[in-house]
């Protein structure tokens, strides 16, 4: 019998643990992501400046695992040393705490190595971009900008929805207008977020993240007190909405310098690098409460991410998991 394969769009967590469940049984798993690394959203960098260095989690901050499901995943990976709990409640620049009581988790040493961690054994494509999809003789084939083809019987696509709806309509293929609909109803919000490697510690209280008013700023966090970073001093600062989206056309120095700048009151410290990323598809407001979409689009295609499943870095591996359960089921009645 034939080995069924998959090719996943996108490193991310939903394609992660959707890749790792599959290829646990038995199938033949490819996934392509664009970045340099997996892990989309769960991404970390370094900054140095002399003998400075500075670790930060400039992405996803932490995860909630509420999900009986995904909580028994969380409590393998606490076993295997790879996330730890942050907090339990984050405080804000009010004084009150936000999600008081509920623990919070972070990768291990940072939030990217969880994504490794998955990573380790599956067959993971970096910085393949694709940009067409094709359904031929039964068999999807994954064009890249490389001129690598990937050809895959099922094909999963995690990546932001307006991405997705734009690859599908440069490959000539016609969605459904119910599903052409249902994924083009979900709309992001851009944000930037400014990694800041500090000379001294930031002035960021315990334990080491804080929540703002939301504009032009909602959140600061302490890498050092976080724990990602123990060899230098360093801050994540991540823009409202409002903020992000009124700066997309400006200069990369003017955003530093105002994000600097209204970060002041806690850094308590001169910067020695820095370094901005535009989330350009952050956070989807209005997120679906399905796991994921799928249909035969001419081919087996199912459409998951963290705009589904009610969103956040636990809506992304619910859909994963989900597609991954559907899809070995369908194998399962042939």
């Amino acid at each position: 019998m034939k080995q069924v394969s998959v090719v996943i769009v996108g490193g991310g967590l939903c394609g992660l643990m959707a890749a790792v469940v599959l290829q646990r049984q038995g199938l033949e798993v490819t996934v392509l992501d664009k970045g340099k690394g997996v892990g989309g959203r769960l991404a970390s960098r370094r900054l140095r400046h002399g003998e400075a260095v500075g670790c930060f989690d400039f992405g996803a901050q932490y995860f909630k695992a509420q999900d009986p499901l995904f909580l028994a995943w969380v409590e393998d990976w606490l076993n295997a040393g790879v996330v730890k709990v942050w907090a339990e409640g984050m405080g804000t620049e009010t004084g009150a705490i936000r999600s008081q009581g509920v623990k919070l988790y972070r990768g291990e040493p940072s939030n990217r190595s969880l994504a490794q961690y998955l990573a380790q054994d599956l067959r993971v494509v970096n910085q393949e971009r694709v940009n067409s999809f094709h359904w031929q003789d039964n068999v999807w084939q994954v064009h890249c900008d490389s001129g690598q083809v990937y050809p895959g019987d099922r094909l999963l696509v995690t990546a932001p929805l307006p991405q997705t709806l734009d690859l599908f309509e440069t490959s000539a293929i016609k969605l459904p207008d119910y599903a052409h609909q249902t994924l083009g109803a979900v709309t992001y919000d851009p944000c930037f977020s400014l990694s800041l490697l500090l000379e001294q510690p930031s002035l960021v209280p315990d334990p080491g993240g804080l929540w703002l008013s939301g504009e032009p700023l909602a959140w600061m966090a302490c890498s050092t007190k976080k724990g990602v970073s123990p060899q230098g001093y360093g801050v994540t600062v991540q823009a409202g909405p409002e903020f992000s989206r009124h700066h997309l056309e400006t200069d990369i120095a003017q955003v530093i310098q105002l994000m600097t700048e209204a970060a002041q009151p806690w850094l308590g410290s001169a910067v020695l690098a820095s370094h901005l990323h535009l989330w350009r598809y952050s956070h989807p407001q209005n997120p679906l409460d399905q796991p994921f979409l799928f249909g035969d689009f001419p081919g087996p295609v199912y459409f998951g991410g963290d705009a589904f499943h009610g969103g956040k870095v636990e809506g992304a591996a619910l859909s994963g998991l989900a597609i991954a359960e559907h899809l070995l089921n369908s194998l399962a009645k042939g």
